[in-house]
C-alpha cells in the first residue's frame, strides 16, 4: 500500500498541472486576442469583454459548483473541466464573429476554469494537509504561474508556425493530452485509501475536528466580516494583475515593443509569479498570512507605480511586471489557505466557491476597464495609478483580519 505521504503529495503534482492549464486562460489572452482582433476588428474595450465574461461566469458559477465538490468526486468534476477546456479552444477556431467568442468563453471555458481551479485544488489539498496545508496550497497554486510561463511559448510557437485557426486546434489537443490523463490521478479522500491527512499514522486532532465539524451555512459565510475582508484584500491585487496582463501584449506594443518581446513580458510575469507561489509555499506555514499580505499590496502598488511609465521603455515595463508578479503574486494563493482555516474542512468547498464569486465578481469589469480608459485617454496610467493608491489602502485592513475559525450559527443549509 502506499503512504498517505506519496499519495498526498501526488495531488499536489496533480493540481499543480491542472491550474497550469487553467492558469493560462487569462495570462495568455493577450496573445490570443492578436489574430482575435485582426480577424473580427473588435474595440479594444470590446476585445477584452472576454475576460469580463469569464470572471462573469466564473463568479456565477463558483458558488454552485464549490458547493457540488463538498458531495460530488472531485475526480469526476476534473475529467470534465478538461474536456471543456480542449473543446473552448478548438470551437474559437471556427468563430465567424466576436460575439461567437464571447459565447464559447461562456460557456466552455469559464466552466473549465472552475471545475480545474483554485476552488477545486483547495477542497481537494485541505482534505489531504492540515499542517502541512500552506506549502502544498502555495506549491499546487505555483501551477497558474508555470502555466502562464510555459502557454504563451507554446501558444506564440503555433500562432508562428500556423495560420491561427489551426494553431488553436493544435493548442487544444495538447489541452487534452496534459488535463484528462491528469485527472484520472485524482484521489478523492485519504479515506478511500484507508489514510490520513499530511501522510500521519492516524488521524491528529486538528484533522478530526476539521472533519466532524458541522459545515456552516452561506448565510453564517457571507456574514462574517473576515470573509468580505479576504475578499476585498484579494480583490484589488488579483484584480489589477488580470487587468494588466490581459492589455500587457496591447499596452507593450503601443510603447513600440516588438509582438515576440510583448509575448516575453507575459512569461517574465507569469515566471516572477511562479516564484511567489514557492516563496509563499515555503514562508506561509511560518510567517502566517498577514506577514505576506503586507509584502503582496506593498509590491503590487509598487509595481504599478511603475507600469504607470511604460512610455519610458521595456525595461521600465519589464520591472514593473516583475514586482507585479513577484510581490503581488504572493496574494493569489492567500485565498485557498485562508478559507479552510476559517470554515472548516466540510464546507471549504461552499466557503472557496462564495469567496472566488465575490473576487471575480470585482473582477468582471477589469480588462476592459484598462481598454476603455485607453480607449478613452490613450494611456494606461491612470488606471495604474487607481490600482495603486487601492492597494496602499488596503494596507489598512490587514492588521483587522480575523485568521481563526468563528462558532457557527447555523448548520448547513
Amino acid at each position: 500500500m502506499q503512504s498517505s505521504f506519496a499519495v498526498g503529495w501526488r495531488q499536489v503534482g496533480v493540481c499543480f498541472m491542472l491550474l497550469a492549464a487553467t492558469g493560462m486562460i487569462a495570462s495568455t489572452y493577450s496573445i490570443v486576442a492578436v489574430p482575435l482582433a485582426a480577424e473580427f476588428h473588435p474595440s479594444r474595450m470590446v476585445l477584452m469583454l472576454s475576460m469580463t465574461v469569464l470572471s462573469g461566469v466564473c463568479a456565477a458559477l463558483s458558488p454552485l459548483l464549490g458547493n457540488l465538490m463538498d458531495r460530488i468526486p472531485l475526480r469526476r468534476l476534473m475529467i470534465a473541466g478538461g474536456l471543456f477546456l480542449a473543446s473552448g479552444y478548438a470551437a474559437l477556431s471556427f468563430t465567424t464573429s466576436f460575439n461567437q467568442v464571447l459565447t464559447i468563453y461562456g460557456l466552455l471555458i469559464a466552466p473549465a476554469n472552475v471545475l480545474m481551479g483554485p476552488v477545486a485544488a483547495t477542497v481537494l489539498l485541505s482534505r489531504w494537509f492540515v499542517q502541512r496545508r500552506g506549502r502544498a496550497i502555495g506549491i499546487a497554486i505555483a501551477g497558474i504561474s508555470a502555466g502562464g510561463f510555459l502557454f504563451p511559448m507554446i501558444i506564440q510557437g503555433l500562432l508562428n508556425a500556423h495560420e491561427w485557426r489551426e494553431a488553436l486546434r493544435w493548442l487544444s489537443l495538447v489541452l487534452l493530452a496534459w488535463t484528462v490523463p491528469t485527472a484520472l490521478l485524482v484521489v478523492n479522500r485519504p479515506a478511500e485509501r484507508g489514510l490520513h491527512p499530511d501522510g500521519a499514522a492516524e488521524a491528529t486532532p486538528v484533522s478530526r475536528a476539521e472533519a466532524s465539524g458541522a459545515p456552516i451555512s452561506a448565510r453564517d459565510v457571507l456574514s462574517d466580516p473576515a470573509f468580505w475582508m479576504v475578499a476585498v484584500t484579494v480583490a484589488v491585487v488579483t484584480a489589477g494583475m488580470k487587468g494588466m496582463v490581459t492589455n500587457l501584449a496591447p499596452l507593450a506594443i503601443d510603447a513600440g515593443v516588438e509582438a515576440r518581446d510583448a509575448a516575453l513580458l507575459v512569461s517574465i510575469y507569469a515566471g516572477c509569479s511562479f516564484i511567489a507561489k514557492l516563496n509563499f509555499a515555503a514562508l506561509a506555514d511560518k510567517l502566517g498570512p498577514r506577514v505576506l499580505m503586507f509584502a503582496a499590496l506593498g509590491g503590487f502598488a509598487l509595481g504599478m507605480a511603475c507600469l504607470t511609465q511604460a512610455a519610458a521603455g521595456y525595461a521600465v515595463i519589464a520591472l514593473g511586471v516583475a514586482l507585479t508578479g513577484l510581490l503581488g503574486g504572493l496574494m493569489v494563493p492567500i485565498e485557498s489557505y485562508l478559507a479552510p482555516r476559517l470554515f472548516g474542512q466540510r464546507a471549504v468547498g461552499r466557503a472557496m466557491g462564495l469567496l472566488t464569486g465575490v473576487i471575480l465578481g470585482a473582477l468582471l469589469c477589469t480588462p476592459p476597464l484598462f481598454g476603455l480608459i485607453f480607449d478613452l485617454t490613450g494611456s494606461y496610467t491612470g488606471i495604474f495609478w487607481t490600482f495603486c493608491g487601492l492597494a496602499l489602502a488596503t494596507l489598512l485592513l490587514v492588521p483587522a483580519i480575523r485568521l481563526h475559525p468563528r462558532a457557527a450559527k447555523s448548520g448547513a443549509e
